[in-house]
Parts: C-alpha cells; sequence; structure tokens
C-alpha cells in the first residue's frame, strides 16, 4: 500500500474513533477572570473540528514520519498495530506473540501525562481490544518514575491561562479512555513498578489486574495543589475499604510496596526483580481467559509472610473513626479527640495547609459517589473539573508547586476552611451544570467492577458474611466462625495469596467473638 494511503486510512481512522457524530457540537471553553469561586465567567466558542484537530493530524503525520502501518487480515485482524518502535513518541506499542503492549515512554517528565499521549492510547485500545490476536493488553512505563506521576498538570494550567481548549480536551479524552479501560473485554493488566499518582489512576485502577511491586508509591496529590480528583477517582476511591478512599484524596498519604496491594489499590504484588519472567510468560499465552492470567500471575507472587497488613491497626481504626463524618471541620474536631500522635499531629497539618475548597468539594464528591455509577462519576468529575480550571486556587497551587522558585507556599482564597461555607460550595460546584457535556464512546456503565474476585476480598464482602446480609448467605445461613470464613474466602479467590491474611485482619478490627453467637460484627 503506498505510503499516502496508509496516512489517509490512519486518519479516517482516526477521525471515526476520536470524533463520531454525536461529538460535533461546539466545546465552550471557560474564560475567566481569575479569582474567588468561579467568578466572573464569560464563554469563547471552540469548534472541535477546527484548527485543533487539523493540528493533531497534521502533528500526527509528521511525529510518525510514516511509520505506523495499517494491516489488514480478513480472517483475523482489521486494526492499526505499530510494527516498529516509534522512539520519539511519548507512548510506545509492542506487538509480542500474543501480548500487546503499552509503554509510557516520557521519562524526563516521570511519564507525567498530556493529550498526546492519551490520544496516542486510546486508539490503538480500541483496536486492540476487538482483535482476536490480541490475548492480552499490558501498560507499564520507562524511566525513573516507571509508570507516571499523574496528570502534566503545568501543561493544563499553562493551556488553561492561554484559553487554549486543548486544556478541557485533555480530561474529555481521558475520560472517555477511562470508560474504555473499564469495559475492555481483553484482559489488561498495568504495571505499577514506580510512581502511580493522581490522574494516572485512571490508566489502571479500573482494568482489573494491577500489580504492585516494592517500588510501587501512590498518592493522590491533586488536593494539595488546589485541584480535584479525575479519571474516575471519585467512583474508585469511594469503595475501598472503610475510610481508606477519604482518607487518601484529602491527605495526599502515600501508599508504597505491598501496602498498596492490602488497601485494594493493586490486585497482585509481584517484586520488580519477576517481572521480566511474568512478561515472557503472559507473551507466551495462547487464551484470553481472566481466570487463567489470574493463575499465572499468582505464581509470580511475593508470597514471604508479612509483618503487619496495610496501615497499623491504630491508624486505620482512627482512618475509620475520623474520616467517616460529611465535613472538613468534623474530621478535624475527630482527630482532635484522638490521642496525640505523630500521625494525628501530620494529618491535622494537611487538613488546615491545602486548599479548602478543594477539600470541601473532594469530600461532598466522594460521598456523593458512594451511589452512583461509573458514568456518573466521570460527567460529575468532568463538570468539576471545568469550575476548577478557572479558580484561583487551581492556578495559584500548580505555580507555587512548580514555577515558582524556589518552592513556595500557596496564598489559598480563601485561606481557611471558615472562609467558605457548605452552601457556597453547594451553589458553586455542585447546583449550576458546567456549559460542555461529556461525551463518551459508548453507554456502557458499571456500578461495581466486573472483576474484583481477582483483587483481595473487601471489608464490606467480609460484613455481609458475617452478618448474614449477603444473598448467598441467606438459605445456610450467616458465617460464625473464624475458620469457615477464612476456608469461604480462600476457596472463593481460588487460593489467592494475602486472602487468609486480609481476612485475619478485617476480623481482629471489626468482629468479637461470642460463646452463644460466634463471631459478631461491630457497629
Amino acid at each position: 500500500m503506498p505510503r499516502y494511503e496508509e496516512i489517509a486510512v490512519l486518519i479516517e481512522y482516526m477521525d471515526a474513533l476520536l470524533f463520531p457524530a454525536s461529538q460535533t457540537k461546539e466545546l465552550n471553553y471557560l474564560n475567566n477572570e481569575i479569582k474567588y469561586g468561579i467568578g466572573n465567567t464569560k464563554f469563547a466558542d471552540v469548534k472541535l473540528s477546527g484548527t485543533v484537530y487539523n493540528r493533531f493530524r497534521i502533528s500526527l503525520v509528521k511525529r510518525n514520519n510514516i511509520t505506523p502501518i495499517y494491516t489488514r487480515s480478513i480472517s483475523t485482524e482489521t486494526h492499526l498495530h505499530f510494527e516498529d518502535d516509534l522512539p520519539e513518541t511519548h507512548v510506545l506499542h509492542r506487538k509480542l506473540s500474543g501480548a500487546r503492549m503499552f509503554i509510557l515512554n516520557r521519562p524526563e517528565k516521570l511519564n507525567a501525562l498530556n493529550l498526546e499521549m492519551i490520544r496516542n492510547i486510546g486508539p490503538q485500545l480500541k483496536a486492540w481490544d476487538v482483535s482476536k490476536l490480541a490475548k492480552v493488553i499490558l501498560m507499564k512505563g520507562v524511566g525513573k518514575g516507571k509508570f507516571s506521576v499523574g496528570d502534566d498538570i503545568l501543561d493544563v494550567l499553562t493551556r488553561a491561562k492561554a484559553k487554549d481548549p486543548d486544556a478541557l480536551y485533555f480530561f474529555q479524552d481521558k475520560f472517555r479512555l477511562v470508560q474504555m479501560i473499564a469495559t475492555l473485554q481483553t484482559p489488561f493488566v498495568a504495571v505499577l513498578d514506580g510512581y502511580a499518582l493522581g490522574g494516572a489512576l485512571g490508566l489502571f485502577v479500573h482494568g482489573p489486574f494491577r500489580i504492585a511491586t516494592e517500588k510501587t508509591i501512590f498518592a493522590t496529590p491533586e488536593v494539595s495543589l488546589g485541584a480535584f480528583l479525575n479519571s474516575g477517582s471519585s467512583f474508585y476511591l469511594s469503595r475501598l475499604d472503610g475510610e481508606i478512599g477519604p482518607y487518601l484524596a484529602l491527605t495526599g498519604d502515600r501508599l508504597e510496596g505491598i501496602d498498596a496491594f492490602y488497601a485494594g489499590i493493586a490486585t497482585h504484588y509481584i517484586p520488580s526483580s519477576r517481572l521480566a519472567a511474568l512478561e515472557d510468560r503472559l507473551i507466551d499465552l495462547e487464551t484470553s481467559e481472566h481466570e487463567i492470567i489470574q493463575r499465572v500471575l499468582e505464581k509470580f507472587v511475593d508470597k514471604k509472610p508479612v509483618e503487619r497488613v496495610g496501615f497499623p491497626k491504630e491508624i486505620r481504626e482512627s482512618i475509620d473513626r475520623c474520616f467517616a463524618f460529611d465535613t472538613v471541620e468534623e474530621i478535624l474536631a475527630a482527630l482532635e479527640r484522638e490521642k496525640s500522635t505523630k500521625w494525628t499531629r501530620e494529618t491535622k497539618q494537611r487538613l488546615t495547609t491545602f486548599s479548602p475548597t478543594s477539600l470541601k468539594v473532594t469530600l461532598k464528591a466522594l460521598r456523593k459517589a458512594r451511589n452512583m455509577s461509573l458514568v456518573q462519576c466521570l460527567n460529575m468529575e468532568f463538570d468539576l473539573i471545568q469550575k476548577f480550571l478557572v479558580t484561583r486556587d487551581f492556578h495559584e497551587g500548580v505555580e507555587a508547586a512548580f514555577t515558582s522558585k524556589p518552592r513556595r507556599k500557596p496564598q489559598w482564597q480563601p485561606p481557611q476552611l471558615t472562609g467558605i461555607s457548605k452552601d457556597d460550595i453547594d451553589q458553586l460546584y455542585f447546583s449550576d451544570p458546567s456549559p460542555n457535556d461529556l461525551a463518551l464512546p459508548s453507554k456502557m456503565d458499571l456500578r461495581s467492577y466486573p472483576y474484583s474476585r481477582f483483587a483481595l476480598p473487601s471489608e464490606e464482602e467480609v460484613r455481609l458474611a458475617i452478618t448474614g446480609d449477603g444473598p448467598e448467605f441467606k438459605m445456610e445461613g450467616r458465617l460464625k466462625e473464624e475458620d469457615e470464613i477464612i476456608s469461604w474466602f480462600v476457596n472463593g479467590h481460588k487460593g489467592k495469596w494475602g486472602v487468609r491474611e486480609k481476612i485475619l485482619d478485617i476480623i481482629d478490627r471489626k468482629t468479637v467473638s461470642t460463646e452463644e453467637e460466634g463471631l459478631v460484627w461491630l457497629p
């Protein structure tokens, strides 16, 4: 096929995937005087089919130097794949036997995500998902960061200040990618061998297999920058055990290594030294059955005994007590009632240092997200992102952290929690919708993750077994004894490593044993 035909097919394919007919309406990009709240908002009309997309089309051709090769195979695949690595692109594609691989390749920025990278991944991911030859899709990173430090938030701010619509397109296209990852038919494995921060969460937490190593560092630092969660974070974090989600979102605290596994961020804990052998095994697979991939991953996990499961018991109990409230002020008051420790002091310091607006909006969004579907959460986040792009706190937080030399303490507006009320938050952020709706590529949606069985059992699952409130216990009755509870979950998870340890931790924290009734769940 002549090269000009290759590019024509490529552009036609991109047109169909990136800009369906339902998305050709005009997008209004917020143009604002940067001040507290929403300010005096004005709107500038920007057509989606205009220069932004033309620039992208041209850059696509120039950037790849016509190296992407479109292959047709009538009986097997009809999709794009990249035969050669493209050193100049920030996402590499690999085709290795039955495995397909994305490699985040922006090491100079610790693989911080930008619009080019998101638009690189989306079409190829869709093509691989419908390919009969693609048995498993992997995603990993290169360089010191290994996975990703999250969104290139400085690039987003620069574009927002210039009123460049790409600042909003970045989130729109990323949210579309999130929905795609969450609803893939082909098994998806993310390797978190390093930083896995902030907006990078959208590229892995909604997938069925998430590998943590001893190098994994997970955190959601958005509120420290005067920003807001995105990429379906509200859906995922609101479903973590107890109050771990709100705690992580409001404090930006890190989970490292095996702690990310026990908290539910990762589904497997595998040492970095075993990743190369694991990749080789996945490449050799001739099946796309999730259950078989689960068994393969389990063969590589580190099964050494652990001293503790996740947070220390005292801290975990304090998290659940203090972060159960619906206002940041009540959380701080609860922390004051706790015994003074290094952890309580650091937690209070963060909650009184970060953006009051970001803290309050984030907590309210997480509470709402508990009863929302993934698509509903994505729509809520897209609405809130548009509002945050024009707030003073977002601009101030990013500039203080990334452009000021030396780094300085941000000057929030308002500077204290008392300066913005619940009514202010409701009116400014949760009442009037933003001008742009999120156009997702499909109607597929989730209220729970279909492959949660590959992770450790949740605290809620254990509660349902002990109280008998779960539907599977209505006939046979609840589980009363420690041994039968452990056996039930270990067998249900096919002997998965870590299940026994987590069940014992939950029983220790959340139950009491009585002679008459056996284990009883604590309120």
